[in-house]
């Protein structure tokens, strides 16, 4: 059951540091979404595997593919307020959802991570979703170290730099 759950980890990695690659809004959207689909499957077999508090980053992971399914399906016709509003929503969602699951102190390391994986998602600018990808990514991070998720760990790490990269790469083409 492990490795089958450092499997899942392994593949949401590799879609989660294509994501911040990608040059739209809706294309990182859609990926974060099948991110959060496998590390939800990566988190559920981590939990029957013994690592308790790994039921947060399951049930985070699923308000967070929601979330994204929302923020595709109302892209067109979302307004900054909406947006904000939709911010919220989720944040709360996220907050309650967490301490629903919390199993220890571990589990806020998620919850702040995801809150501001929530705000990231919600900003239409590909630009401020990675700086706040970048903020996030050192709680997710110890969350992932804690409750021994290799791929989320692995993750983490390489997305803060992928989404650094694109960002310094991003901003060298609009200083010319």
């Amino acid at each position: 059951m492990e490795i089958a759950a450092q499997v899942f980890g392994i593949l949401a990695f590799i879609v989660s540091v294509i994501s911040f690659q990608l040059k739209t809004y809706r294309q990182i959207l859609y990926a974060q979404t099948l991110c959060a689909v496998l590390f939800v499957i990566h988190f559920l077999l981590l939990a029957r595997s013994g690592h308790a508090d790994a039921m947060t980053g399951a049930a985070l992971n699923g308000v967070c593919a929601v979330r994204d399914v929302v923020l595709l399906l109302t892209e067109k016709q979302r307004t900054q307020k909406m947006t904000s509003v939709l911010a919220v929503v989720f944040s709360v969602i996220v907050a309650v959802i967490g301490i629903l699951t919390w199993s220890s102190p571990v589990s806020l390391l998620f919850i702040i991570a995801m809150v501001l994986n929530t705000v990231a998602l919600s900003i239409p600018d590909p630009n401020r979703v990675r700086i706040f990808i970048m903020i996030s990514a050192p709680f997710a991070c110890a969350y992932d170290v804690l409750t021994q998720s290799i791929g989320g760990t692995v993750n983490e790490t390489v997305s803060f730099l992928s989404a650094l990269t694109a960002y310094l790469r991003c901003r060298r083409l609009q200083a010319r």
